[in-house]
């Protein structure tokens, strides 16, 4: 089941959906508050703490990352450019720190030894967040443990000391969002 995001109302039938701005769906929002790609419920009337309209814009994009799943990681490759991957995260503090995985081989941690400088973007209905920053690609025993999930074992047989496995930490310093049709910027 559902819950509009800005009135906490049950969406249990599919008629219930709010619609974005060419009529498809939008499973965040019911029709009584989101129509046609914009809110027609008062905004003073009720504000129901947790959901998503009423978050600030930091804790909606952590909300988006939440309910997304992989993110697309771009790093900077041998020429220059930017090589954009999807990537499953593993573990975030909201949108300040997220941690993924690769093998320590892979084209993703040689660009990253080279040049940190990396980007993030997800996706989640009509709402899009792009993240700038740092990554660096993390080897120590300690935190390669703390990190592990036992479905890494398909990748990575040796467990959390396999030679190939290894995590990369982004560190946001720039967070740019298009969030209910709004635009904003956030820098840490």
């Amino acid at each position: 089941m559902y819950i509009c995001q800005s009135c906490g109302r049950a969406i249990d039938s599919p008629d219930l959906f709010g619609t974005h701005g060419d009529g498809h769906r939008n499973e965040d929002y019911c029709i009584n508050c989101f129509k046609n790609g914009v809110f027609s419920c008062s905004p003073e009337v009720v504000r129901p703490i947790g959901l998503k309209r009423w978050m600030k814009d930091e804790d909606k994009a952590s909300w988006i990352l939440d309910r997304c799943g992989y993110v697309t990681l771009s790093t900077i490759n041998e020429e220059g450019f930017p090589r954009p991957v999807a990537i499953d995260v593993i573990a975030h503090d909201g949108i300040r720190e997220i941690w993924m995985t690769t093998y320590r081989n892979s084209a993703k941690a040689r660009h990253l030894r080279r040049n940190q400088k990396a980007g993030i973007a997800f996706v989640r209905e009509a709402d899009s967040v792009s993240l700038i920053g740092k990554a660096e690609v993390v080897t120590d025993k300690d935190t390669l443990r703390r990190y592990w999930k036992d479905f890494f074992f398909h990748y990575y047989p040796g467990g959390p000391y396999d030679e190939k496995y290894c995590l990369i930490r982004f560190s946001t310093q720039e967070v740019m969002l298009w969030i209910d049709g709004k635009p904003s910027t956030i820098s840490f």
